[in-house]
């Protein structure tokens, strides 16, 4: 993506520069979510039912609202996604732990096994970023990390 010809470029170079690296990082984004769902649609699954089940833990029943809280989705949208993975035998709703008319999740045992195998398989393959060397690859690490909110920008 480059900027709209019919718009103003950025007021210094610097703005220059932060905006030729969010442009690029847009098309690294789309590029990594693209890898993501081949790995997720070579086990017949959605990118968004990897994100329900990598945020679900092994003997962990959640409630609906809380998983939808932890994935920042709709609880309607949500429910179609479960609905899809109970279908496949990944999840299984049951009584909420501490409120029993409360709906939890919880993972299968073919759940589980989906899980890790995504996991595996994601974590094995380089994607988008095959194409640098290992010193590449931690020079961008540590170039992102103060960006991370989580990190609070420690190394």
């Amino acid at each position: 993506m480059t900027t709209p010809p019919d718009l103003p470029g950025p007021s210094s170079e610097f703005l220059g520069l932060v905006l030729d690296v969010d442009l690029r990082l847009l098309a690294l984004a789309d590029r990594l979510r693209q890898h993501w769902a081949a790995h997720a649609a070579a086990l017949g699954l959605s990118g968004a039912q990897v994100k329900v089940l990598l945020s679900l833990e092994p003997g962990e029943a959640v409630p609906m609202r809380i998983l939808a809280g932890r994935l920042d989705y709709d609880a309607s949208n949500l429910t179609t996604l479960v609905d899809r993975l109970h279908t496949r035998g990944a999840v299984q709703r049951c009584a909420a732990p501490d409120d029993r008319r409360v709906k939890a999740l919880a993972l299968t045992d073919e759940g589980e096994r989906l899980r890790a195998r995504f996991w595996r398989e994601l974590t094995e393959d380089p994607g988008p970023l095959a194409p640098l060397t290992e010193r590449e690859v931690q020079a961008l690490a540590d170039a992102l990390r103060p960006l991370d909110p989580e990190s609070g920008g420690r190394p």
